[in-house]
């Protein structure tokens, strides 16, 4: 059984300190593969509440972003997921250093942020992955994630993954 890696935590993400890191990453080709163009990445982590984003740190080093929100029900009508719950969390992540993909940081985040959730009386959880993108649907199993059901966007296949987080779920 594989144990999660010491040294994994969330540390809030200011912009003025971590937007030039998260951008450098977002240009990187094994982050911009998955997360489409740079410049409206970019442009997407600038208009995110700073207070529903995190760094994933290694031995306090950032490694990775993550953030996560509430989708409108238009944004889930318009990619054919209506049939979620209206206060599901929706949630993004990758692992921007390409030295520390494939080593459970991605999975150790995730649990966290569950873990944070939970606390806050959140429900469900949820997660896209396209289904071609094999480490991220391992990652995301790892997590506790499970396929909901398969969708499209943007001219693209994606399975939404989800996570029950308390028995309301």
């Amino acid at each position: 059984m594989h144990t999660p890696p010491q040294g994994i935590e969330l540390r809030a993400f200011v912009p003025e300190r971590d937007l030039p890191l998260v951008s450098s990453w977002l240009k990187l080709p094994h982050v911009s593969r998955w997360w489409g163009d740079p410049a409206d990445s970019e442009k997407a982590v600038r208009e995110h509440q700073p207070r529903d984003s995190a760094l994933i740190c290694l031995d306090a080093v950032p490694k990775g972003y993550l953030c996560w929100q509430v989708p409108t029900r238009q944004e889930l009508e318009l990619v054919g997921l209506a049939d979620l719950p209206a206060d599901v969390v929706d949630i993004d992540i990758f692992i921007g250093e390409l030295s520390a993909t494939g080593r459970g940081l991605g999975s150790e985040a995730l649990n966290q942020l569950c873990c944070d959730l939970r606390r806050n009386e959140v429900a469900l959880a949820g997660i896209a992955a396209s289904p071609e993108n094999a480490a991220a649907c391992r990652a995301y199993e790892k997590a506790g994630f499970r396929c909901f059901r398969p969708f499209r966007e943007a001219g693209q296949d994606w399975n939404y993954l989800t996570k029950a987080l308390n028995a309301a779920a």
